[in-house]
């Protein structure tokens, strides 16, 4: 499963912060009016439920050739996940004072899975998809919104890219939670890194940079869809609109400084050898409720290209190269909105 949506939550709360640039234009002086900082972090509360949708599209092309070379193998893989989930906040384990617990329940979880050629193992990719339907996971969160532990999801699914993709939905509740300490304001950029220390080549990094863009209402499932204006029948006194922050977030995969050798020591461990690139890039739009600091909606698109070479002990190497471009979208249901 494409990496971006980790790094989304990963990233964003990577302890090492480049310093705060301020928003342009912005003047010292005694007659400059401060504008407010927000938090935008999840304000969760036990007892709190929520409901989100999320979809996730991931399209494969690549080849292997070498030891594994599988000539009647699909060269372009698209996977397309559904689902449903509902969140519902937990009181803090006595032993974890700050944490904060959550379970999901998947109340719908469908998968369809196509390929350019006859590939026997879709049925059986759809079918881990599937099976999350109905299941519940536990995810606890530490007092900056890092997911800590997760308990459950390995006994319902057993695929690599499944499990990272049940996994990756939580990070896009905590969306803005890399923000600086203190708060935010409209128009401040901050950035982050983390390691990609789960690529086949070593000394690479995930660099985000994010921006506050603006307030404006939030946004329906579909941000290019305008708000419902008000209609004439809508009550003297409606429910006030509610506000996001808008806050878009760019990623980069690089490298900051050269390495001798690339291979990563756990594949050292293990008697093989790598070689090659890894490149990867991806863009975030998200709505952060001011309210509550929940992400009401969250888009992403990305791209990671490779061409990597494998060699074990007895110098027998593979090669996997090709593109994985990936979409998702997150959006909190328009009901659960308005909790208080």
């Amino acid at each position: 499963m494409f990496v971006v949506l980790w790094f989304l939550s990963s990233a964003a709360r990577a302890q090492k912060k480049a310093p705060e640039r301020s928003p342009a234009g912005a003047q010292q002086g005694s007659t400059t009016v401060s504008q407010p900082r927000v938090s935008l972090s999840p304000r969760f509360s036990p007892g709190q439920a929520f409901r989100y949708t999320m979809e996730f599209e991931t399209t494969t092309a690549t080849s292997r050739s070498g030891m594994a070379k599988d000539p009647q193998g699909p060269s372009k893989l698209v996977i397309d996940w559904d689902a449903t989930i509902l969140l519902q906040v937990l009181p803090a384990e006595p032993s974890a004072p700050g944490s904060i617990r959550l379970r999901t329940k998947y109340e719908k979880s469908t998968a369809h899975v196509t390929s350019d050629t006859f590939d026997p193992a879709a049925a059986a990719t759809e079918e881990q998809y599937q099976n999350l339907e109905g299941k519940v996971v536990e995810f606890t969160l530490d007092a900056n919104g890092k997911v800590i532990s997760v308990l459950g999801l390995e006994e319902i699914v057993d695929g690599e890219k499944t499990v990272q993709a049940a996994r990756d939905w939580i990070a896009q509740l905590s969306a803005g939670s890399g923000a600086p300490a203190g708060g935010v304001i409209v128009g401040q950029k901050w950035s982050s890194e983390q390691p990609a220390a789960s690529l086949p080549v070593a000394g690479m990094v995930w660099r985000t940079e994010s921006e506050y863009l603006r307030d404006e209402i939030c946004h329906p499932p579909n941000p290019d869809a305008a708000p419902t204006p008000p209609s004439a029948e809508s009550p003297e006194n409606p429910e006030p609109a509610e506000i996001c922050a808008v806050i878009l977030t760019r990623l980069n995969l690089v490298r900051p400084k050269p390495v001798h050798d690339v291979t990563p020591e756990e594949y050292r461990k293990s008697g093989v050898q790598t070689a090659g690139k890894w490149d990867g890039s991806a863009e975030s739009l998200s709505y952060i409720s001011l309210r509550t600091g929940l992400a009401v909606s969250v888009t992403q698109t990305g791209t990671e290209e490779m061409d990597v070479t494998l060699t074990n002990g007895k110098n027998i190497s593979m090669r996997y190269a090709g593109t994985i471009l990936s979409r998702s979208q997150v959006a909190l249901v328009a009901d659960d909105l308005q909790q208080k």
